[in-house]
C-alpha cells in the first residue's frame, strides 16, 4: 500500500498504441501463454499469475501453469511474470493511469506507531487503521443485502413474493428476518486499488521465491510447504538457515523478534519494516510439518514441541482443545 498507486486520469487505450504498455502505469487484460513444458519442474511448486477458477461449485484461486485467457494484470506483476519467464499472447485491453505514492505517509505512521505499541491492544488497532482501509478497496457491494425485520404474516408473505428476495431467518412465531438483494446498485468503491495493492504484493513474494530462495537452494535444496497472501512455509536444507540470511538482513528481512542471543548470531533489525520478511516463529525451528488444504494445517517446533494448528472455520479455542497435531498426521496418513 506505500508503493506507488493509481490515482486518476484512467483512460483507454487504443489498440494501435497496446504495444506501448510499458511506457505508462496501466492495467490490461491479456493472454498469458502456458509454462512451456522445459519449465514445469521450474515453477511447478509456485506458478506465477494466479487465476480465480470454478472448482466444482466455489470458486478458488488457484496457481497453474496452463494458459489464461483474458487475464486482467497490473503492469507491475505483468514485467515481474515476464521477467521469469512467463509468455504473453494477445493484449484484448489496456487502461492507463496516473500513479503516485499517496498512501505511503499514512500507511508508514500507522507502521511506526504499532511498533511503538505497548500493548496488544494498540497493537491490532493500528494493523486494523491500514487493513480497513485496503479492505473498503475490495467491498463487494454486488454482495450488500437489505434486511427486513417483520413481525406479521401479511408483509412476511408480500416481502417474499417480490422477485429480490433472498431468503428468510425465522427467530420466533412472531418475528422474521427477510432478506432482501439490492434494486439499485452504486458503483463508489476503488476496486482498482485493492487489484493493485495485490498484485504489487505478489511480485514480492514471487521476487522472494525465485530471485532469493531457489538461487540460493538449488538442487532441490527448498520445498515451498504453502503460501498465503503475505507468507510463505518453506522446507530448507541447509546447515544453518539464519547463518545463511545473516548478510541479507538489511534488505529483506525484520529480525527485530528475535532475540539477541540467537545461536547463529543474526542480527536484530528495526520493527515492523514494510515489504520485509520476519520469522514466524521467532528464530526457532520446525520440526514437523503437516499440511492437508488450504487454510488446514500444523507444525510443531523443534525446541519445546510446541504444536500451532490452524483449521479454517473452527475457533481457536476449540482448535486448541481437541484437535492436536497427531490428529492432522493421522488425517495425511490414515486416510
Amino acid at each position: 500500500m506505500s508503493k506507488r498507486l493509481p490515482t486518476g486520469g484512467f483512460e483507454w487505450v487504443d489498440e494501435k498504441d497496446f504495444e506501448k504498455w510499458m511506457n505508462s502505469p496501466c492495467i490490461l487484460e491479456v493472454d498469458l501463454k502456458g509454462v512451456k513444458e522445459e519449465l514445469h519442474d521450474h515453477f511447478n511448486e509456485y506458478p506465477p499469475a494466479p487465476e480465480n477458477l470454478l472448482i466444482g461449485k466455489v470458486h478458488k484461486l488457484t496457481c497453474t501453469l496452463n494458459e489464461k485467457k483474458k487475464y486482467i494484470v497490473h503492469h507491475e506483476a505483468l514485467k515481474h511474470y515476464m521477467s521469469l519467464g512467463i509468455e504473453i499472447g494477445k493484449i484484448h485491453r489496456v487502461i492507463r493511469f496516473k500513479e503516485r505514492p499517496w498512501m505511503k505517509k499514512y500507511i508508514n505512521l500507522n507502521t511506526k506507531l504499532r511498533a511503538k505499541a505497548k500493548n496488544d491492544f494498540e497493537k491490532d488497532f493500528y494493523k486494523l487503521m491500514n487493513n480497513a482501509v485496503f479492505g473498503k478497496t475490495m467491498e463487494n457491494i454486488r454482495k450488500r443485502v437489505d434486511v427486513r425485520l417483520v413481525t406479521r404474516e401479511e408483509k412476511a408473505k408480500k416481502l417474499t413474493n417480490k422477485v429480490n428476495f433472498k431468503h428468510c431467518t425465522i427467530f420466533s412465531e412472531n418475528l422474521s428476518a427477510i432478506h432482501m438483494g439490492k434494486t439499485q446498485i452504486v458503483f463508489n468503491k476503488p476496486l482498482y486499488l485493492g487489484m493493485s495493492i495485490l498484485d504489487i504484493s505478489k511480485t514480492l513474494m514471487y521476487d522472494f521465491h525465485y530471485n532469493y530462495i531457489k538461487p540460493k537452494y538449488p538442487e532441490g535444496r527448498s520445498k515451498l510447504l504453502f503460501t498465503d497472501t503475505d507468507s510463505l512455509c518453506y522446507e530448507i536444507q541447509t546447515e544453518d538457515f539464519f547463518k545463511d540470511i545473516t548478510g541479507d538482513v538489511d534488505r529483506l528481512f525484520d529480525t527485530s523478534n528475535i532475540s539477541e542471543g540467537h545461536l547463529s548470531g543474526i542480527p536484530t533489525g528495526v520493527n515492523k519494516v514494510i515489504g520485509m520478511f520476519k520469522d514466524e516463529e521467532k528464530g526457532k525451528i520446525i520440526e514437523e510439518f503437516v499440511g492437508l488444504r488450504a487454510k488446514l494445517y500444523s507444525y510443531k517446533m523443534f525446541d519445546d514441541g510446541k504444536e500451532k494448528k490452524r483449521c479454517k472455520g473452527v475457533k481457536e479455542g476449540v482448535v486448541d482443545r481437541t484437535i492436536s497435531f497427531d490428529d492432522y498426521k493421522r488425517c495425511l496418513f490414515g486416510g
